[in-house]
């Protein structure tokens, strides 16, 4: 079994005590994946991607879920329900079965540094951005 970590940390927040996202910070999640996938179109969602890329690819995107590039091509995981508890000084934790991230899969969620357990998510299905042509 593979396990993955995907970090968010900034300095100060690792020792912060958990508070569920406010809206202000659900829109800055939803800010930075517009800039992520900014020049990108949405296509078709999959239900799995193929884990053939490098960690530094991932991205983590506060309160929505995760962003992992392939080439040119972002994939955007939205949380099923949301997940209030991914922010800043979290670390998602994956344990993969195979080579695919597949969606019904569970991140689990842990504080950084102290590396206490904070919950757990589940991957939604994974929409793929790409450039147009």
């Amino acid at each position: 079994m593979r396990t993955m970590i995907h970090a968010a940390l900034i300095a100060g927040l690792v020792s912060a005590p958990v508070m569920p996202l406010a809206a202000a910070d659900t829109a800055k999640g939803e800010d930075m994946l517009a800039k992520l996938t900014a020049g990108h179109v949405a296509g078709k969602p999959v239900d799995c991607i193929n884990l053939s890329f490098s960690r530094n690819d991932s991205h983590t995107i506060p309160g929505l879920g995760m962003a992992y590039r392939q080439g040119t091509t972002w994939y955007v995981s939205r949380f099923q329900d949301g997940c209030d508890q991914l922010r800043n000084g979290v670390m998602v934790v994956t344990k993969l079965h195979s080579s695919q991230l597949c969606r019904g899969d569970i991140a689990e969620l842990r504080m950084a540094g102290p590396n206490i357990p904070m919950g757990s998510c589940i991957f939604g299905a994974f929409t793929p951005y790409t450039k147009p042509k």
